[in-house]
């Protein structure tokens, strides 16, 4: 077992190398600026045999325990007819609509109520409205401010109802809303497109159930390693109880937690990079790969690694990730022909002979390439929460044109990697954001969710969503741009099983100091020293 001299040591080694590491002259930031788009199930469980790790031995005690919420459930519905609530011009020229008319927001307006509810608890608000390709941010709290561009409110987001052209009056819904006693104000605001709302429904709601902590823990690859299986055992033992803490971070730095370590004493437990690093038709390569030096060594030091792929499509003429900005054709690559354990040569041939697409030809050539990095950081003895096509069933990607496609090329390189390569370090983290883009749980390790939002919602809605996919897998945070309030977490019951806080400019400047532009700096001070968030010193020993 580590002794606490060790531990010590580590810690002092590590921030060094940290500190070292922060000084770089510029940010290189990739743009993830995609807006996302949001659209009870029966469980079972299975389980590997447990092994055992080590328990951690933390250099500082946390400062912070969960705040206690009281919720008193009361049965309560209260329709109100927005026309009437609301300061908002009065309009009659559609037709199906109840009482003396609707209301209008176009782009970025927003109409204010208030409700009064009768206890502190969950809510369920549901807007009956007709739209041209509206999103409708649900707000509660807060005070009007000038962002810079428009007039909004502060308070927490529960959500953004998109729609598409609707020309009847159709309710939508959005649950997990808490609401304090007495008088609550909320906004309803256009975040793009023209909403004519009616009336709002609030009636009682629900929040997590606990019934989403009863997960299977066997990673989906029989032949995972040690390390990987006693990760995986950990993520389960915590689900529930405690979140790991996570950074994203500027490939080929650790600048971002250099900054997070100064502010709070403490590091994350989880790095995440981005591979994209290791594609030559990207930007950001780096023929020496210095970056997943970096990731060895953070793993050596007991921490947990993670990387995303952004994609730069294997395009002949225009490479790039997003699809507007490439020729590439991802509705070609689909095939019948399962060529998941196929060499390359026969891969070769296969598109030769016109069984398979060039793009499919293509797509397969970049999937085995990356097989490589990955080998590469398997032989450096580092487990690696993979997450390749991020927010696939969100739109805007090249791999958002088709979910078929999305679906081949997922399970393809599933079971390619686990089964043609042999690779035994891959905890597979799915985060497409659709029910329909997602594999199966023979698929997926882990069920990701990226939360675009700065105004400190717990994203329980989004977590309930997850039920949508019929899975028994745990679900994490897999990007955000505001580290989450670890008491709110614990209001709503969704103990997400990781955030990831984004990097660059989410976070610090290109001089690696912090910004606060999402994250105050008592926020996160407050996160990196909670109970029920998980740092890097408290890690237990997964390796051997």
């Amino acid at each position: 077992m580590k002794t606490r001299s060790w531990r010590k040591k580590t810690a002092l080694l590590m921030t060094v190398s940290l500190l070292t590491a922060a000084v770089f002259s510029a940010c290189t930031e990739i743009d993830y600026g995609i807006a996302p788009i949001t659209e009870g199930t029966e469980t079972t469980t299975e389980s590997t045999t447990p092994a055992e790790t080590e328990p951690a031995e933390t250099t500082s005690p946390d400062k912070y325990d969960e705040k206690e919420f009281q919720i008193n459930v009361e049965a309560f519905s209260e329709t109100l007819q927005l026309e009437e609530v609301c300061d908002n011009r009065t309009h009659n020229y559609l037709m199906g609509y109840e009482g003396n008319g609707y209301i209008q927001i176009d782009r970025h307006e927003y109409a204010t109520f208030t409700v009064h509810v009768p206890s502190a608890q969950y809510y369920r608000l549901t807007v009956q409205m007709c739209a041209f390709d509206t999103g409708v941010n649900v707000i509660v709290g807060g005070a009007v401010y000038d962002n810079g561009e428009y007039e909004t409110y502060d308070g927490i987001s529960k959500g953004v109802i998109y729609a598409e052209d609707i020309t009847a009056f159709t309710p939508f819904t959005v649950n997990g809303i808490y609401l304090k006693k007495g008088d609550n104000t909320i906004t309803l605001q256009s975040e793009f497109g023209i909403a004519y709302m009616d009336k709002v429904i609030i009636e009682n709601g629900s929040t997590v159930s606990d019934s989403f902590y009863t997960i299977s823990n066997a990673p989906i690859n029989p032949n995972a390693s040690l390390k990987t299986v006693r990760i995986m055992n950990y993520f389960s033992e915590i689900y529930g109880k405690k979140t790991l803490t996570g950074q994203r971070v500027t490939n080929g730095t650790n600048a971002e937690i250099a900054a997070i370590y100064k502010e709070t004493g403490r590091m994350p437990a989880i790095r995440t990079g981005d591979l994209t690093c290791a594609q030559s038709r990207s930007p950001y390569y780096d023929e020496e790969l210095a970056e997943l030096d970096l990731a060895a060594e953070w793993s050596d030091m007991g921490g947990l690694v993670g990387y995303g792929w952004t994609w730069y499509s294997p395009s002949d003429a225009t490479s790039h990730y997003l699809s507007s900005m490439t020729d590439f054709s991802f509705v070609n690559v689909n095939t019948n022909a399962d060529i998941s354990e196929a060499s390359p040569e026969t891969i070769e041939k296969f598109y030769g002979s016109g069984e398979i697409s060039r793009e499919c030809y293509q797509i397969m050539k970049d999937i085995d390439e990356m097989a490589q990095v990955i080998q590469t950081l398997q032989e450096k003895g580092v487990t690696v929460l993979f997450s390749p096509l991020s927010d696939g069933g969100k739109g805007g990607y090249w791999w958002s044109e088709s979910a078929d496609c999305y679906l081949w090329v997922w399970r393809t390189m599933v079971k390619r990697y686990n089964e043609y390569y042999g690779l035994d370090n891959i905890i597979w983290v799915w985060n497409g954001g659709s029910a329909e883009f997602y594999p199966g749980d023979e698929y997926v390790d882990i069920v990701g969710e990226n939360i675009y939002n700065s105004t400190g919602d717990s994203g329980n809605g989004i977590f309930m969503g997850t039920a949508g996919y019929n899975s028994v897998r745990a679900n994490a945070m897999t990007d955000c741009l505001m580290i989450p309030n670890a008491d709110i977490l614990a209001q709503d019951n969704a103990h997400w099983l990781w955030f990831t806080l984004g990097k660059g400019d989410t976070l610090i400047d290109e001089n690696g100091s912090l910004t606060e532009r999402y994250s105050s700096n008592v926020l996160l001070e407050r996160a990196y020293n909670h109970k029920s968030f998980v740092t890097f010193d408290e890690l237990p020993k997964f390796s051997d």
